[in-house]
């Protein structure tokens, strides 16, 4: 029964980041509301139309994201440190690996290009998926021209907050129920509909499995968050200077393939070999401690 409840408790991280999305909305929603209230412009006609131009404002829509992003990270940073085993002061020297870092460092360009070839297929397949996320990321403020209010939810608290819902609580909580491998892409799933569009949704699901299997096997968040940050930061500012004004030829398709097969097999070399060498002075450590 324990293993049933885990496993239904493995929603509850989704409902709830929705939830609190929804939340923030209402938040802000309200602000405006008393403002237009006290400022006189609560009997103007064209009030409703002017809340609804508010709500494909960037900046407006990066302020609710910013709100729901800060409240889920607090909530699920206590609800992961007290129920879940989670370790927010770890021992640098036993948790962190030069070899580890510099492989999910690695893996950057290849999972993003990763990605983007994913989202071609995908959107090859089903135009009408890509004109929605197109108009999605206009709508909230993630396309070319990112604001600074969204860069800081997009590339640092959003990926904290993330990451300690799906990584921190969901995994944790799958595990109970389920072997690690059907666990990772459980959360996967859930990580996918979260993003609650088609093309986000399958290269999310891809996106979290590797996630699920840093967290799992550097033994630490702190690997998925590092992760999760550079990938949203070579997608938001990176990719765009270095391959912004590529031109989409065969050519460029087969170089980007080439970086993508090298970046995906260096950075998956290296951090095994750092979590290999990290098991081994862990061993190391623990026969010398028993020795005394």
């Amino acid at each position: 029964m324990k293993k049933v409840g885990y496993f239904f408790a493995c929603f509850l991280p989704l409902i709830i980041t929705i939830a609190v999305q929804f939340l923030a909305i209402a938040f802000m929603s309200g602000i405006y509301f008393l403002y237009s209230l006290f400022s006189g412009k609560a009997g103007s006609g064209d009030l409703l139309t002017t809340y609804y131009d508010l709500l494909t404002n960037t900046e407006f829509n990066a302020c609710i994201m910013i709100i729901y992003a800060l409240t889920c990270a607090i909530v699920f940073g206590l609800w992961y440190y007290s129920r879940c085993g989670g370790n927010f002061l770890p021992n640098p020297s036993r948790t962190f690996s030069v070899s580890q870092i510099a492989g999910v460092v690695l893996l950057i360009p290849g999972l993003q290009f990763f990605s983007g070839f994913l989202t071609q297929i995908t959107a090859a397949i089903v135009p009408k998926w890509m004109e929605q996320y197109e108009n999605l990321m206009e709508q909230s403020g993630l396309d070319s021209e990112v604001g600074i209010l969204m860069l800081i939810y997009g590339v640092i608290i959003g990926p904290i907050c993330e990451e300690l819902a799906f990584r921190g609580v969901t995994l944790r909580f799958a595990q109970q129920a389920l072997p690690f491998w059907l666990a990772n892409l459980f959360q996967a799933v859930l990580f996918g509909i979260f993003h609650m569009n088609w093309i986000q949704g399958i290269y999310a699901f891809s996106l979290g499995i590797v996630l699920g299997l840093i967290c799992h096997y550097g033994q630490s968040i702190y690997y998925s968050i590092l992760l999760h940050i550079l990938f949203n930061f070579w997608g938001l500012v990176l990719g765009e200077i270095l391959f912004g004004n590529m031109e989409e030829t065969v050519l460029s398709s087969l170089i980007l393939l080439g970086l993508m097969l090298v970046s995906l097999a260096a950075g998956t070399t290296l951090f095994v070999l750092g979590t290999r060498n990290k098991a081994k002075r862990s061993h190391a450590s623990t026969f010398s401690a028993e020795g005394e």
